[in-house]
């Protein structure tokens, strides 16, 4: 959900405010993503709609915000049921969104293909922080920054046991 994340850093709109956001995806997104009314935090990674809120709302979708609790968030779920998706077959891995405001206003924004996606790879800085973001879940953050600068300069480590040791927390 990238596009909504750019909406939500570039003009910071108040999710109350949304009357309606229609999204377009492709075939993958559509099959991998259809839970439309996740009740369980994990079901939560499989729901376009509750994906969509939660980038709109929040921003950044880490690992942490899986939680029953947030998917059974009220404000979530009321922006969730404004959420109106589409199948378009020629996306494939992208996604077309309008997100339209009570005022009037809209945002809109075409994703050819998603952020990690060999024609819009992730910067190491990104990967950095999507690394963080899984690991932090079994590895002390000391040795997660270590690690990160390790592999920076990973053709210059003479013995791979340094990293090795370092991922086992």
């Amino acid at each position: 959900m990238n596009l909504l994340e750019e909406i939500r850093i570039k003009y910071k709109p108040n999710v109350e405010d949304v009357e309606r956001i229609d999204l377009e995806i492709g075939p993958v997104a559509s099959t991998a993503a259809s839970i439309a009314k996740p009740k369980l935090g994990v079901e939560g990674k499989f729901s376009v709609w509750f994906l969509a809120a939660l980038a709109l709302a929040e921003g950044n979708i880490t690992a942490d915000k899986f939680t029953d609790e947030k998917v059974n968030n009220p404000k979530l779920v009321n922006l969730r049921k404004k959420i109106h998706t589409s199948l378009d077959p020629r996306i494939k891995f992208g996604a077309r969104m309008s997100v339209k405001m009570k005022d009037g206003t809209e945002y809109k924004d075409f994703l050819a293909a998603p952020k990690g996606d060999p024609s819009n790879p992730l910067s190491f800085e990104e990967l950095a922080a999507k690394y963080e973001n899984a690991a932090i879940l079994a590895i002390p953050k000391k040795n997660i920054d270590l690690l990160i600068e390790k592999i920076k300069v990973i053709d210059k480590i003479e013995n791979i046991n340094e990293i090795i040791a370092l991922s086992r927390g």
